[in-house]
C-alpha cells in the first residue's frame, strides 16, 4: 500500500474523467474571463443592473456563497469544540469546501464594483461606520483562517507523504496529540468567526432602513439559520459524490445522523423563523383574521415557493421518516433541493427589497439606462432586473474557480484522516457491514476498493 493512500490522499492522480473535468473547468474559467473583460471594457451597462436594481446576481450569489462557506465551517468545527472524534472523516473535506465557496463569494464582489481598482478603498479609506467594510475585512480574515485551519488539519499526514506542503513539519505521535488540541482551540475560534462573517452580511441588509423588507432584526438570525442549513446540506453533497468518485470514504452511519439533523435545521429556517417574520407584517397590514392568515401563509412570488416548498416542505417530508433517512439516495435528494431553496430565499430577499419602491408615483424613479426615444423607458415606478448573459458567464467562471480549489484539494491534501477507509456511505444499507467489497465496485478515476486494492483507472 503507497504512502499516499496511507495518507489519506482521495485522488492520487487524473483519470480521463479527471482530466476531463478539470478541461471543462479551465474552459469555464477562460469563459468567464472573458466575459468579464468585456463588462470592465463596456461597463456595468452590460448587465441586468440599474438605478432601481443596484445588486444583482453577483450579489445574490455573494450572499448564498457566505452562507455555504460559513456553515459548512461551523459544522466541520462543531465536533473538534466538542472534542468528538466521529466526524473527524469530514473534518478536512468541510473545511476544503468552505474555502472554496468563501474564495468564490470573494470574487463575486469584484465585477459588482465595476472596476477592480475600487476594491482598494476598503484598505486606503475605509469607512468603518458601514457594514460593508466590516464584511469586507471580515471576508478577508475568514479565507485566511481557512488556509491556515485546513493545513493544521492535513499537515502531519502531508508530513507523512513527504509533501513539501507540510512546510517541514515532522509526524509524531506527540505532534499529532499538538495538533489536535490546536484544532480545539482553532474550531474555537471558528465557529464565532463563521457567525460573525454571516451576521455581517446579515446586517447589510438589516439597516437598510429605506427598505422594509430588509429593515428587520431577524435578518442576522435568519442568515445564521440559512448558512447551517446550506452548509451541512452541500458537506453532505459533496461527501456523497467524493465517496462515489474519489477513494475518500464517509462512514455509512453518518447519513442518517446528519440527514436528520438537516431536518431540524430546515425546519427551524423555514417553519419557525419565517413565522416569526411573516406574522408581526400581516398583522400589521391586516386587522381580521382570515386577512391576517392569508398574507402569513400564502407567498407573494415564485421565489417564495421555491424557497419555502422545494426547500423547506419537501426536505422536511423526506428526512422526517427513519427508514428513509437511512438511504444515501434520499439525503442526498433532500440536500440538493435544500440549498436549491436556500438560493431561491436569496433572490426572494433581493427581489422583495428591490421591486417596490419608495416613490411609486409616476414618472418615478431614473433607471439610468440608455435612451431609445420610443416612450419614457429611463423612468420606473417598479424594480425588474433579469441577469445578462455576460453576468452568467462571468459567475460561472467563478463558481468554477472554487471547484478548481476543491478538485485540486482532493488530489493534493490527505482529507481522509490517517488514510482510514470507513464504511462507503454510498453502499447497500442491506449489506454487510463487515462484508469486503467485490473488486469491480472500485469507483471512477482511479478509485479504490474496501480491501485495499487498485480499481480500474479509467
Amino acid at each position: 500500500m503507497s504512502t499516499q493512500r496511507d495518507s489519506g490522499v482521495v485522488v492520487p492522480q487524473f483519470g480521463t474523467r479527471g482530466k476531463a473535468w478539470l478541461a471543462l473547468l479551465g474552459i469555464v474559467i477562460v469563459a468567464g474571463l472573458a466575459a468579464w473583460g468585456y463588462q470592465l471594457s463596456r461597463g456595468l451597462a452590460v448587465t441586468g443592473m440599474d438605478n432601481v436594481f443596484s445588486w444583482g446576481l453577483y450579489i445574490m450569489l455573494f450572499v448564498f456563497f457566505i452562507g455555504l462557506s460559513a456553515g459548512g465551517l461551523i459544522i466541520s468545527s462543531a465536533p473538534k469544540f466538542f472534542h468528538s472524534k466521529r466526524y473527524d472523516s469530514l473534518a478536512a473535506l468541510g473545511v476544503l469546501v468552505s474555502l472554496g465557496c468563501i474564495v468564490v463569494a470573494g470574487l463575486l464582489i469584484l465585477p459588482d464594483l465595476g472596476k477592480p481598482s475600487r476594491v482598494t478603498g476598503f484598505l486606503t479609506s475605509p469607512d468603518f461606520r458601514s457594514p460593508m467594510v466590516w464584511d469586507f475585512g471580515i471576508v478577508l480574515l475568514y479565507g485566511l483562517f481557512n488556509v491556515g485551519y485546513l493545513w493544521l488539519l492535513t499537515r502531519r499526514d502531508l508530513a507523512k507523504m513527504g509533501s513539501q506542503l507540510a512546510f517541514g513539519v515532522e509526524d509524531t505521535p506527540a505532534g499529532r496529540e499538538r495538533d489536535r488540541k490546536l484544532a480545539f482551540w482553532a474550531a474555537a475560534v471558528a465557529m464565532p468567526l463563521a457567525i460573525a462573517l454571516h451576521s455581517v452580511t446579515g446586517w447589510i441588509f438589516a439597516t437598510q432602513i429605506g427598505r422594509g423588507d430588509w429593515f428587520n432584526p431577524l435578518v442576522a438570525p435568519m442568515f445564521i439559520m440559512k448558512a447551517l442549513v446550506s452548509g451541512l446540506a452541500l458537506l453532505l453533497v459533496t461527501a456523497i459524490v467524493v465517496d462515489r468518485v474519489t477513494r475518500f470514504r464517509m462512514p455509512r452511519e453518518l447519513v442518517p445522523e446528519l440527514g436528520k439533523v438537516l431536518g431540524i435545521f430546515v425546519a427551524v429556517h423555514v417553519v419557525y423563523l419565517v413565522a416569526a417574520e411573516r406574522l408581526p407584517h400581516a398583522w400589521a397590514a391586516n386587522f381580521e383574521f382570515w386577512s391576517i392568515t392569508s398574507a402569513f401563509l400564502v407567498g407573494d412570488t415564485v421565489h417564495f415557493w421555491l424557497w419555502t416548498v422545494v426547500g423547506g416542505a419537501v426536505p422536511i417530508a423526506l428526512l422526517a421518516v427513519p427508514s428513509w433517512r437511512r438511504k444515501v439516495g434520499v439525503v442526498f435528494a433532500a440536500s440538493v433541493a435544500a440549498i436549491v431553496g436556500i438560493l431561491f430565499e436569496g433572490v426572494y430577499l433581493i427581489f422583495t427589497g428591490y421591486r417596490d419602491l419608495n416613490i411609486d408615483a409616476s414618472p418615478g424613479v431614473t433607471t439610468g439606462t440608455d435612451y431609445t426615444g420610443i416612450g419614457s423607458d429611463v423612468w420606473a415606478t417598479v424594480g425588474s432586473y433579469t441577469p445578462t448573459l455576460i453576468e452568467l458567464l462571468v459567475t460561472l467562471g467563478i463558481v468554477a474557480v472554487g471547484a478548481l480549489i476543491v478538485t485540486l484539494g482532493l488530489r493534493f491534501l490527505p482529507v481522509q484522516p490517517g488514510g482510514r477507509k470507513p464504511m462507503p456511505a454510498a453502499r447497500d444499507e442491506a449489506s454487510d457491514p463487515d462484508a469486503e467489497t467485490p473488486p469491480d465496485a472500485a469507483v471512477a478515476d482511479g478509485g479504490y476498493v474496501a480491501d485495499g486494492t487498485d480499481g480500474d483507472r479509467r
